[in-house]
């Protein structure tokens, strides 16, 4: 009989990007029953630290996130602010 997928786990990692001054959670999801992974639909492949993208495979979403009513300031403007992978691309 097929999972109905009626039961979850999650997993949820804040880091702190310390050369940065910010910080990002990482989540992923199961289903707690039959242990198949969800994938996160419609976001970028990559790391976006200000604002949300998916692992390679869309099964960790990757959210940017920052303290209530702190502004965040950007200290170097060229400093990096995370990356983008398009599926079959190559370099």
């Amino acid at each position: 009989m097929k999972c109905k997928h009626e039961s979850f786990a999650c997993s949820l990692t804040v880091n702190r990007l310390e050369d940065t001054g910010r910080f990002n959670a990482d989540v992923t999801i199961v289903c707690a029953d039959c242990q198949t992974p969800f994938r996160f639909i419609g976001l970028p492949y990559g790391l976006d630290l200000n604002g949300a993208a998916v692992s390679p495979d869309g099964t960790e979403g990757r959210f940017a996130i920052a303290p209530k009513g702190e502004v965040l300031a950007i200290t170097d403007p060229d400093a990096i602010g995370g990356f983008t992978m398009r599926k079959g691309s190559t370099p």
